[in-house]
């Protein structure tokens, strides 16, 4: 499946950490019970970080196929969203 990504804003470091062991519990999960593949959980893993200088935050972007992106985002903030490519 294709894979999508949706990018999270953060001002402080214990925000991304606290966003990042969500995903990573997420796709723990996910991976037990059957959802994703021991490939697309590595996959999905890898988190990029961009520093926005204009903003003065960081940016996670956080990988996976479109299903597994909005159940993250439903399971986190209680509503789909739309990811970008």
């Amino acid at each position: 499946m294709a894979q999508k990504a949706i990018t999270v804003p953060t001002k402080e470091l214990s925000h991304q950490k606290i966003i990042l062991a969500a995903w990573y519990h997420f796709l723990k999960e996910t991976f037990d019970n059957g959802k994703i593949s021991p490939e697309e959980f590595t996959e999905f893993l890898k988190a990029n970080v961009v520093y926005d200088i204009d903003k003065d935050q960081v940016d996670l972007m956080l990988s996976g196929t479109q299903d597994v992106l909005d159940a993250f985002r439903s399971q986190l903030f209680g509503s789909p969203t739309t990811a970008t490519k």
